[in-house]
């Protein structure tokens, strides 16, 4: 008996791994390059481009010059969360990846993050959260790219507010992360 169950589970096996085998892959088409635009006479590369904060931005990346053309989503340098989180909203995420893509094509860049909150919590608990926020954004920089090493956070909590006024739509605009070049 024990001899036809060992027979059974070797066929069972076999026609298994007969099924599992390799397969080919099927052809893969040739697609032509996408040609560029024509307008009045002059050619111009396809670009993409983001939406962010309700303006249009193009993807200019990844050189010093960059860091400053009002064109170049690397020139948004503020993260804004919501009231009590340190989750980066999905709005965020272009800007987050287009700093990560700067900082892995640029070995010697470096930034900091400067983490914030609004003026409710205690001082403790406010700078807590700002380091919270700061490293969220270092996390998904680190993740698509940029080195541990060119990313440090500091936390100024409620200490460094850009809004002074006691209502939300002051305390909306101090719960940031600012990103900062210290090294282009």
């Amino acid at each position: 008996m024990k001899l036809i169950n060992k027979l059974a589970i070797l066929v069972l096996l076999s026609s298994l791994m007969v099924a599992c085998g390799k397969k080919k892959a099927p052809p893969v088409a040739d697609t032509p390059e996408q040609p560029p635009v024509v307008i009045e006479d002059t050619q111009v590369d396809p670009v993409t481009t983001y939406q962010y904060n309700g303006q249009k931005f193009y993807d200019i990346c990844c050189d010093s010059d960059d860091l400053n053309n009002a064109e170049s989503l690397l020139s948004q340098r503020v993260i804004w969360f919501a009231y009590d989180q340190a989750t980066v909203e999905s709005d965020y995420r272009e800007v987050i990846a287009i700093h990560a893509r700067y900082l892995s094509e640029n070995p010697s860049a470096k930034m900091v993050l400067e983490g914030h909150a609004d003026e409710r919590g205690t001082p403790e608990y406010n700078l807590a959260l700002g380091e919270k926020r700061g490293k969220s954004v270092a996390n998904l920089m680190r993740a698509q790219g940029a080195s541990a090493g060119q990313i440090s956070v500091v936390s100024f909590g409620e200490e460094k507010p850009v809004a002074l006024c006691n209502d939300d739509s002051c305390w909306s605009q101090n719960r940031r992360v600012r990103i900062v070049y210290t090294a282009k």
